[in-house]
């Protein structure tokens, strides 16, 4: 089956050839006479396309799907490929998520190309759920719940043999990242210095050159375990709130998923998606928050082990910020805004926990 080039070019015509008419739970067994396509993606993602289908039904009924694609953005297409995270999503959806104590999005079609193309088609979860927003950042209370829902996650992989056979799962420090991640760390250290240094601490700035000639052991070490399935990139853009006020989280985006330390995810959410003033008063709390989690489901992890590689996953999680400085494309003006707060929040982050007594 041919694939389309873009969200806006999925045709009523290839719809039904994917999905249409079968009885499937997208469409109940009817076939499609529209598709409306609505843009949801703009300024939230670096490495996909993203939009929202709505459709009309031969009974006059209405629904909805949302398409993930691959992105256009040659410079970030390039990373993309290299690190192999399209094919990598994909297999989370189908054959990882549905066994995980982990709200996601139900996959109704993976569909890949000869050449590395691929459209997802997934539930749109608009209707219950309300995603976070990036550039606001995350309430104490809305990252509580994140960390809980992690700490499921995470406990339920913890050294799980299963983990081996996911041959398509990367460590931290597998070849791909090995070659690509020190040069995006490095390519925004010039940067940094020449047109981000008003916009963060000097001690920022110190760390990340202090880091520089040691980012490779830092890599190196933040795959030294203890492993579990981790989501990579728990950032407030890619986690769903529930609506009736329950306090269930779901997550999108697995395209980062790695085979690494649970408590990076936890670095991440903190460091790039709590606004600094709430991160200097409750990173540690959180961090207790997620650690209490996976021991009350039967993990044995010290806690000085825990805040250590927090430490760890905080500076090389700085690889992020300088992407973003030094070579990703953020698209628009949104995209500028939270490629902004993103990139200040952790590169405050790492003076505030004191990452650098970990080099």
């Amino acid at each position: 089956m041919e694939l389309p080039a873009t969200p806006a070019d999925i045709s009523v015509e290839w719809l039904n050839d994917a999905v249409g008419g079968d009885g499937s739970a997208v469409t109940a067994g009817r076939a499609v006479v529209a598709v409306a396509t609505d843009d949801i993606g703009d300024g939230t993602g670096i490495f996909g396309e993203i939009a929202r289908l709505s459709l009309t039904l031969d009974d006059g009924t209405a629904t909805s799907l949302v398409v993930k694609m691959p992105c256009t953005e040659p410079a970030n297409l390039h990373v993309a490929q290299m690190l192999g995270i399209y094919e990598r999503e994909m297999n989370m959806f189908e054959h990882v998520l549905d066994r995980s104590p982990m709200h996601a999005p139900a996959c109704r079609l993976v569909a890949r190309g000869d050449d590395g193309h691929f459209v997802l088609l997934l539930e749109d979860m608009s209707t219950d759920w309300e995603v976070g927003d990036q550039i606001i950042g995350a309430t104490i209370p809305q990252a509580e719940q994140v960390v809980d829902a992690l700490a499921a996650f995470h406990a339920h992989w913890w050294e799980s043999p299963d983990l081996d056979d996911m041959t398509w799962l990367p460590k931290p420090n597998a070849p791909q990242y090995a070659a690509v991640v020190p040069g995006l760390y490095r390519a925004g250290l010039g940067g940094l210095q020449s047109d981000w240094a008003d916009r963060v601490p000097p001690q920022s700035v110190d760390v990340a050159l202090a880091l520089d000639p040691r980012f490779e052991e830092i890599l190196e070490r933040t795959a030294a375990g203890p492993t579990t399935l981790i989501h990579t990139d728990t950032r407030l853009d890619n986690i769903f709130f529930a609506k009736d006020g329950s306090g269930e989280v779901a997550f999108i985006d697995f395209q980062l998923a790695l085979a690494g330390r649970g408590v990076a995810d936890v670095a991440y959410l903190v460091g790039t998606s709590v606004p600094h003033a709430s991160a200097v008063e409750h990173w540690e709390a959180l961090l207790r928050r997620w650690h209490s989690g996976v021991a009350e489901r039967g993990v044995v992890y010290a806690f000085d082990d825990a805040l250590r590689a927090y430490r760890e996953a905080a500076l090389y999680y700085l690889s992020g910020a300088m992407a973003l400085i030094g070579t990703f494309d953020t698209g628009n003006e949104r995209g500028a805004k939270w490629a902004e707060a993103y990139a200040t929040r952790i590169l405050n982050h790492v003076v505030d926990i004191e990452a650098s007594a970990v080099l």
